[in-house]
């Protein structure tokens, strides 16, 4: 990996690309459910297949740096630091959202609850404070690689390996998930802890070449998978099935993990650092507002993915709210009271 003074410039490359990523998924999710079955559904269900490692690969991310043994954190600067900005921005966007979105549409208790709720893209900044909450107990797990080991692969099987099982079960599954709720939350948390570790794991673990090149092969067919399963069970139940979309799902592992291990090994150009540590670091802010530009260009425009051909289109349309995200996020740092807001 090449270091940039403390930073990897090839985690930094992922954050870009992830957040690219985040704005595809997001356009792909547009009218998923109306169009069923169609063309267009299918050409959602592939884009969206595709890239369901987003959100996974910005918790690797996190995981590397924060179990980092040569990062000195103790609980007061994580609350104090990290947990207390994520709280802000959080409370900040949610009344930014929900006063552009229902304000004078509902009542002051709901809109409350709505901002408590936070914007449906927000579950990512509530599982990263749990993270985070949990970082001084990863820590010492992380610390030594047998421990570090055995969790990752109890975590694995009890988060990814069982619940592959559960959609070909139809309507058994359905009830035994709502029977064994507390066990399938545990599941879900286990899941992205299971990213966290993983992170700092393949951070710090060198992979031989056919390694590799079988872990390459598995994240390009699980793709492949994704999105036929996908289709098999939304026209077995007729209607959208989006279960192996799922974080927790194996196929979204095996993808998350060739794409981490494979950037991390390319070697960058020193004269493209600069640019691409500039785009990470408002990484964040492109994932806060995408949707906030989603929603005024349909708004004032009445512009979607579904302009023209979806086939074509999607990519081109979530490239334009990458583009507009970055550019409004850049404006926002340079004012000094939301710069911490957005990044």
């Amino acid at each position: 990996m090449s270091e940039n003074k403390k930073r990897i410039i090839q985690f930094d490359a992922l954050r870009v690309i992830a957040a690219f990523a985040v704005a595809l998924l997001h356009t792909s999710a547009q009218r998923y459910y109306e169009s069923f079955p169609s063309a267009e559904w299918d050409a959602r269900n592939l884009y969206d297949s595709i890239v369901r490692w987003a959100v996974p690969i910005f918790i690797m991310i996190s995981g590397a740096f924060f179990l980092d043994s040569n990062k000195r954190i103790n609980t007061k600067s994580l609350f104090s630091k990290y947990i207390t900005r994520l709280l802000f921005i959080y409370v900040f966007w949610s009344i930014v959202y929900y006063v552009y979105i229902f304000w004078g549409k509902m009542s002051l208790f709901t809109l409350t609850t709505e901002l408590i709720k936070g914007p449906y893209h927000f579950w990512f900044l509530k599982t990263l404070i749990g993270l985070y909450i949990l970082v001084p107990l990863l820590r010492v797990i992380a610390a030594d690689i047998k421990i570090e080991r055995y969790f990752l692969a109890l975590s694995i099987v009890v988060a990814f390996v069982v619940p592959m099982f559960l959609p070909f079960l139809s309507d058994f599954s359905t009830n035994l998930v709502k029977e064994q709720l507390p066990l399938y939350l545990m599941n879900t948390l286990s899941c992205y802890v299971c990213y966290f570790v993983l992170g700092h794991y393949l951070r710090n673990t060198v992979i031989k070449k056919n390694i590799k090149t079988v872990i390459y092969i598995l994240g390009i067919l699980s793709i492949v998978a994704v999105c036929v399963l996908t289709k098999m069970l939304s026209q077995r139940d007729g209607e959208p099935n989006y279960i192996f979309y799922k974080a927790y799902n194996l196929f979204t592992l095996l993808e998350a993990v060739a794409l981490f291990i494979f950037v991390k090994d390319i070697k960058i150009s020193p004269k493209y650092h600069q640019f691409i540590i500039n785009a990470s670091k408002i990484s964040l802010g492109i994932y806060i507002l995408h949707p906030f530009v989603m929603f005024l260009l349909s708004d004032f425009f009445q512009f979607n993915s579904a302009s023209f051909n979806p086939l074509y289109f999607i990519p081109v349309y979530a490239l334009l709210l990458f583009v507009l995200s970055f550019i409004a996020t850049y404006v926002l740092i340079r004012i000094p009271i939301l710069r911490k807001l957005v990044t």
